[in-house]
């Protein structure tokens, strides 16, 4: 089992995941959304190829709209 820490929250996995896969797993849409892993912004085409480790920090911002 690996524990991954998501926006402070420990989510845990058998076995090392990418982060499009975190995405899939946490049904949460795409569109405006920016991915830190231990502090550093993962770009949108590099999801499915960032595999994440034990104990590793996401960060998941959505963005929003305001006035």
């Amino acid at each position: 089992m690996i524990t991954i820490n998501v926006n402070q929250e420990n989510q845990q996995f058998s076995k090392e995941i990418s982060i499009e896969e975190l995405i899939c797993f946490l049904k949460i849409k795409t569109n405006g959304i920016a991915i830190a892993v231990n502090s550093n912004v993962v770009k949108k085409e590099n999801w499915s190829s960032n595999l994440l480790h034990n104990n590793d920090k996401v960060l998941i911002i959505k963005s929003t709209q305001g006035g």
